[in-house]
């Protein structure tokens, strides 16, 4: 399929069945749960998936899935480009007790009513293949741009007070 035709949902089984393809790409900004985790919006996630019928009856579909993502640099809280690429080796079900029968090398997809909402199967796909912590390479992070500070970090360290002077008080009683 072209790039602008991509459907919003989708029946796996019809796509296996005739042996199908599906190729385009989707803008990231329409991913609500990504963007929230994201630096930023901006972007496209591109998708090819090829449907067959494996020799055990599933739908299956292998592809592939790239997209460049920005994420939050965990030293500096600025945006880290991160560049996606994912191989993608579907099974797709009726209900969860269907997944458990599916070999370990697919990812269930479990269909609503025999179709999928093709932007929440990728979304899905994409949260799952982010990195738990990013930074910056060394050269490229500025960490001193992010200051936690407190009104006592203003004072110089002769002006600081005590904690333990009220010991000393009580002590001196």
């Amino acid at each position: 399929m072209l790039n602008d035709t991509l459907p919003k949902y989708f029946d796996p089984r019809k796509y296996a069945s005739h042996e199908s393809a599906l190729d385009g790409c989707l803008p990231l900004n329409q991913f609500k749960e990504l963007c929230a985790i994201l630096a930023s919006d901006e972007g496209n996630a591109f998708i090819h998936l090829d449907f067959r019928v494996d020799e055990d009856r599933r739908y299956i579909a292998t592809g592939s899935l790239t997209a460049q993502v920005q994420v939050v640099c965990q030293r500096c809280m600025g945006a880290v480009p991160y560049d996606l690429a994912l191989d993608l080796s579907l099974g797709f079900v009726y209900d969860e007790d269907h997944a458990k029968n599916l070999p370990s090398h697919y990812d269930p997809v479990v269909m609503t009513d025999g179709e999928v909402i093709l932007a929440d199967m990728v979304e899905q796909e994409i949260i799952l293949a982010l990195p738990i912590v990013a930074y910056h390479e060394e050269s490229g992070c500025n960490p001193t741009a992010v200051k936690y500070a407190s009104s006592t970090d203003d004072a110089p360290d002769d002006e600081k007070p005590n904690p333990f002077s009220i010991l000393a008080q009580l002590k001196a009683k």
